[in-house]
Formats: structure tokens, sequence, C-alpha cells
């Protein structure tokens, strides 16, 4: 009895929802753009309030019909949709024929229609990853010159690399190449080289990256927009890179203070007198939230750097700066620790934070100690 009775209203309830579905298309088709776009707001509550698999796909083609046939401004809201209710994307079984809706619009002549369709691909990355067809739609925008296209090609091309990662293999020989064009405009070509810091987990290309960055970043006629993307990616694929150079301490320098017009090479003295300002300014911040715990590191590696080729000096202030971050980060941690009652939830507490302070802040002790200890002590690098 009882299980025909929840048979009966679950079977109420999905014909309450394909109502409810139709009605908010007939809203949609509308002459008035203010109703439609009331109507587009509607469906991420539908969703959460009718989460059947049947009803979402539909009701996701529907707006994939919409986004075909309509104006850019009500584009936007359904791309809004795709936004809010991803995860509910997985659930719809018609993910090829929604794609083919969302081609149409970004192979048109409309620049704005082409932003709106990309967004929108990677708002939906969870089901449209696995395509070559949405690959291959992103891989071309990159060949324009308007920036929020391009903005978009590189947005999408983040939401793709979550779910499908072999994407960066395919995208980097574009962008890389789009990226060294000096015909590009320089707001564009910033962009592009920031997209390219998502190359860091594969070794090859954040080998080949780093030495792209290099280049751009010393390359004469360089917009400074220019360079500091390039310092941007550089700083995100240095880490590989252990055998630090004298060129890479004073790259270091200067990323961390924001010099970026001075192509004038540095002494040595300059370069540690540079970073120990720096690493100085950081561990005693004149406001709360200021410290920079991963420019610091870099900085107390690269001065422990210079102090191993240059400094005969028995007392090493990388090392002292090392052990004063690990102990700080130890006092924190134990602190914190010690709030949190047996009984209580520790997840309120930021532990997890302050636990990985804590490893990197040892590791950069050791890094800094096997720097110091190295028997190339003093011999230029």
């Amino acid at each position: 009895m009882a299980l025909s009775i929840q048979a009966a209203d679950a079977s109420h309830s999905s014909d309450w929802a394909f109502k409810r579905l139709f009605k908010l298309e007939s809203e949609c088709r509308s002459s008035t753009l203010a109703a439609q776009v009331q109507a587009v707001g509607q469906f991420p509550k539908l969703f959460d309030q009718f989460p059947f698999p049947t009803l979402v796909g539909s009701a996701f083609l529907k707006l994939g019909d919409l986004f075909c046939n309509s104006p850019n401004s009500l584009r936007y809201h359904i791309a809004r949709v795709f936004a809010a209710s991803q995860h509910h994307l997985l659930h719809t079984a018609y993910a090829d024929e929604l794609l083919r809706r969302v081609l149409v619009v970004l192979y048109s002549n409309d620049p704005i229609a082409r932003v709106l369709a990309l967004r929108l691909i990677g708002n939906a990355s969870a089901v449209f990853a696995k395509f070559p067809e949405a690959q291959h739609g992103v891989l071309l925008r990159y060949q324009s010159t308007h920036p929020l296209e391009v903005a978009a090609a590189v947005h999408a091309t983040e939401s793709l690399l979550k779910y499908s990662p072999g994407f960066q293999s395919v995208v980097w020989e574009t962008v890389i190449a789009r990226a060294g064009d000096t015909s590009v405009p320089d707001s564009v070509r910033a962009q592009l080289i920031c997209s390219l810091r998502h190359a860091a987990p594969s070794l090859q290309l954040s080998m080949l990256l780093y030495d792209h960055c290099c280049f751009w970043v010393e390359q004469p006629r360089s917009a400074i927009a220019v360079k500091e993307a390039a310092l941007t990616s550089w700083k995100a694929v240095i880490q590989p890179h252990n055998e630090l150079r004298h060129i890479d301490a004073q790259r270091i320098s200067r990323f961390i203070l924001h010099e970026l017009r001075s192509d004038v090479a540095m002494e040595a003295d300059d370069i540690k007198e540079r970073l120990v300002k720096f690493i100085e300014s950081q561990l005693h911040p004149p406001t709360a939230g200021s410290f920079d715990f991963y420019c610091t590191r870099l900085a107390t590696i690269s001065l422990a750097r210079m102090e191993a080729s240059y400094t005969t000096e028995a007392v090493s202030q990388s090392w002292a700066f090392a052990e004063f971050l690990a102990n700080s980060a130890l006092q924190a941690f134990s602190g914190l620790s010690s709030m949190a009652s047996p009984g209580t939830d520790g997840r309120e507490l930021p532990t997890n934070t302050l636990l990985h302070d804590l490893v990197y802040a040892v590791m950069l002790v050791v890094n800094t100690a096997s720097v110091l200890r190295r028997s190339e002590r003093r011999l230029l690098l």
C-alpha cells in the first residue's frame, strides 16, 4: 500500500515538473526580453527541485535551442544558468546534441556571440571536455585578436583541463605560437602567456615554458604587461628547476618587488640586498594578511643560492630566515591544535592550512641546508 502511494506521489511530482518545464519554455518565447530573462532564471530552481534525468536532459536541450536563436543579452543569462547548474549537467544523456547547438553559435560571425558560446562551453566542461569538437572549437578561437574572445578561450581551456588534462598537449603549440607573435596586441599576449602556467604539472612542458618566459622577460621591446605575465608563468614553473642561477635570482628579486622595467644586470650584493629587504618586509608585515608565503620561500631559497655561490661569511641570513619561518609555522600550528578539544570538530579550525604551511616551512629548511652545504660553494653558477 505504502509503495503504491509513493509511486503515485512520484508520478504526480514528475507530471507537475514537466508542466512547469513547458510553462517556462512558453515564457522563454515571450516577446519581451524581461519576461524571457525571468523565465531563464527559474531553470536552476527547477533542476534543484526536480533533478530527474529525463527532465534535466530535456530542459538543457531546450536551453540549447534558445541559445541558438536568441540575442546576446539572453545568451548571457543562459550561460549563467549552465554555470549555476553544472552539477545537474552530469545527469543529461544528450550532451552531444547540446554541444551541436552551442557550436552553431561558436562558429557564427558575431564575436560577442562566440565569447558567450565559449563561456557556456567552459561552464559545461564536465560533459563537453570529452568531445574533440569542443576542444577544436576552443582551439580555433585562439586565432582571434579580440581580447574578450581570447579571454573566453582561456577560461574555457582552464575548465576543460579539469576534466581532460590531455587537452594541454593539444592546445600548447597554438598558444605558445600566438603568445610569441609580436603582431598580436600586448593585452592578448599577456592573457595567453598567463594561461600557459597550467603546463606546470608536465616537467617537459614546464622546462620549455621556462625558456620561453625567460626570453619574453629579457626581450628589449616587451611591454610591461607581457613581462609581468611571463614572470607569472615563470613563477609557476620555477619549482622543478632546483639549480637556480644568478639570473634566476635576479628575476625573482624583480618579480617579488614588481620591478619590471629595468633590464640591467645586477651585482650579487645588490640581488642579495633586495632579497633580504623583501623577506624582512614579509616577516614583519605592516598589515595582517599581507604575508606572501610562496614568494617568501622562493626569495629565501634564492638567497641561499646566492650565499652558496658568492658569500664567505660563516653566518647565513637565508638559514636564519628559514629557521624563523619553520619555528613560526610550528608555533602557529601547535597553538591552534591545542585549542581544539578531543570532542570538537576540527574542521571549523584552519588546521589544514597551517599544516601545509608547516610542511612547506620544513621543506624550506631542508632545501636551504642542502644548498648551503653544496661542495660547489662560492663557485659561480
